[in-house]
């Protein structure tokens, strides 16, 4: 089964706050995921690889984490185990239109 995650290939970032324990993305047609859990953002070119302006290429998801790849390279990953938890959601995707998608 697909992850609801994959609605976001293909999709930009038009704004992002990455805070610690309270995460959120905002993607183009309003769709926004908010990342509760701990969560890790690689660089390949820090210089070079903003967030914002940059488009979801691939996601994966396990029952241990949740991946993220943009155009440029950078890369989120979400931890989803029960140690990662700071609160009784990992994730939040809302999608206009749709069911909010909860990752618990």
């Amino acid at each position: 089964m697909p992850s609801a995650l994959s609605i976001l290939v293909g999709k930009k970032i038009v704004e992002i706050d990455m805070t610690p324990q309270d995460g959120g993305v905002m993607f183009e047609e309003g769709i926004t995921l908010n990342i509760y859990n701990s969560y890790e953002v690689t660089f390949k070119d820090p210089e070079r690889s903003p967030l914002t302006g940059s488009i979801v290429v691939r996601v994966e998801e396990t029952t241990e984490e949740a991946i993220i790849v943009l155009d440029n390279g950078v890369c989120v990953k979400v931890a989803l185990t029960s140690d990662a938890y700071f609160g009784p959601e990992a994730m939040q995707l809302r999608v206009p239109g749709k069911s909010i998608v909860i990752w618990s």
